[in-house]
């Protein structure tokens, strides 16, 4: 959830950016001609195969899992025999054998709950004021009205995020995925705008829900990654609309502090002492101060020309934002370059806490316990000061063991997968919280 004018550290919002599932992996398997290409897909295979036959793949929520059924099989053995012809190995036809042999393991979860829950996607565009945005409804089986949701994005240039989208829809609400203004289809520019103006893009793509017969407009919410972890609060703080809120590693802090935790962070990771590191974020908060509020010039000056003397300075200068370069004076902080003008005058302070209290529908909160970009304790321990503050608040917080940012596992073999109990998590609120009484 990066603002400044530098190339953003994490692009979040949705599980893949791109729209990338297992859904349409198939298709990234023509145009393959080469050995090299087959070896690193049968690899793929042999891990899945394995894991499939020890019961531990997840609800097929990976990033490169694949699904395939017999027309697809049957496809992928025609391109794997026309690759083997054009290679003429004895491990090639190894290779064939065993894709063929993996294709034919037992039906993964997500297949059962295709089965179960065929979706239908249709492409729809809206409006939000004089911006026309691209998006993509996908509906549950069966006749309306079903509970919806509308996906906030992440930092960055995200588009539709169809992958989780297809999830929501399969557990029975229609789900709203659109491309961020300025992004795929859809017109303007994300950038020249603070994000939480970003929010009512959000409220637009609720309106246009709400406009639809087959969705029931009373129960349709928001969900957000990262910076939509924000925004769906937000949302749900301006408009009786939104009827509940998920947000799935959403800072309870300022942005500026978000961004100072993840630099810190990321020094931690390169080896700088600890002692160093609080010192380092300290110089670069008081910059930041003065860069939003124009005052401390001199204060400021004296400070970063005496860390340009210490041990972690040059690690620090490094790092993408560019805070420990040439301060400017206070006659120049006025310039725009790039998002700096927006970030340290609009955004780096904005509070979700005031959203947070005036959120008055069922909220899901989600973290990692292994997440390096947000403060995770921080963030949890302001929810439950919130939550104290007012009884009448209907918050869930649930921290997840080993899960990082985008709730991908950190450890074992499932490493880089998303953690199935977060889907379960979110699976059982739905069904007290939106599903319940239909």
């Amino acid at each position: 959830m990066v603002f400044l004018s530098v190339p953003t550290p994490l692009q979040l919002g949705s599980v893949r950016v791109n729209g990338y599932s297992s859904w349409n992996f198939f298709h990234q398997w023509q145009g393959l001609t080469a050995l090299l290409a087959v070896q690193r897909d049968v690899i793929r295979y042999l891990h899945c195969s394995r894991r499939l036959r020890n019961g531990t793949c997840p609800a097929n929520m990976t990033s490169r899992s694949s699904n395939l059924g017999s027309r697809r099989r049957e496809r992928l053995r025609r391109e794997f025999v026309w690759a083997s012809r054009r290679s003429r190995g004895p491990l090639t036809c190894l290779l064939l054998l065993v894709v063929i042999a993996c294709t034919q393991c037992r039906t993964t979860p997500v297949e059962k709950l295709s089965e179960q829950h065929v979706v239908r996607e249709e492409s729809v565009r809206f409006a939000s004021g004089k911006v026309n945005l691209a998006g993509t409804l996908v509906l549950p089986e069966g006749p309306g009205a079903h509970p919806a949701v509308v996906l906030f994005h992440g930092s960055g240039p995200q588009a539709r995020d169809l992958f989780t989208a297809r999830w929501f829809a399969s557990q029975g609400v229609a789900a709203l995925a659109y491309d961020k203004r300025g992004v795929g289809e859809s017109a303007g520019d994300f950038r020249v705008i603070p994000f939480m103006e970003l929010c009512d893009d959000g409220l637009a793509a609720i309106g246009y829900l709400k406009s639809r017969n087959e969705i029931d407009a009373k129960r349709i919410g928001a969900w957000g990654l990262s910076q939509g972890g924000w925004l769906g609060p937000l949302a749900a703080s301006r408009s009786a609309d939104v009827a509940f809120v998920i947000a799935v590693s959403g800072p309870g802090v300022s942005p500026s502090e978000q961004m100072i935790v993840y630099y810190a962070n990321e020094l931690r990771r390169q080896g700088v002492p600890e002692d160093d590191v609080r010192e380092a974020s300290a110089v670069r908060r008081d910059i930041w101060s003065y860069m939003s509020s124009g005052n401390g010039y001199e204060k400021v000056k004296a400070e970063l020309e005496q860390a340009r003397t210490k041990r972690w300075f040059s690690r620090a200068k490094a790092q993408q934002d560019d805070s420990f370069g040439t301060l400017p004076k206070p006659e120049e902080l006025g310039k725009p370059v790039g998002r700096n003008l927006l970030w340290f005058t609009q955004e780096m302070n904005y509070d979700p806490v005031a959203a947070l209290r005036a959120v008055r529908v069922p909220a899901l909160f989600l973290f990692g316990d292994r997440d390096q970009l947000i403060p995770v304790q921080e963030s949890v321990a302001v929810l439950q000061r919130v939550l104290g503050e007012n009884a009448h608040h209907d918050f869930t917080i649930r921290e997840f063991t080993n899960d990082d940012h985008e709730m991908r596992l950190e450890v074992g073999e499932t490493r880089g997968e998303i953690d199935p109990d977060y889907l379960s998590t979110m699976r059982e609120w739905l069904a007290t919280h939106v599903l319940k009484g239909r």
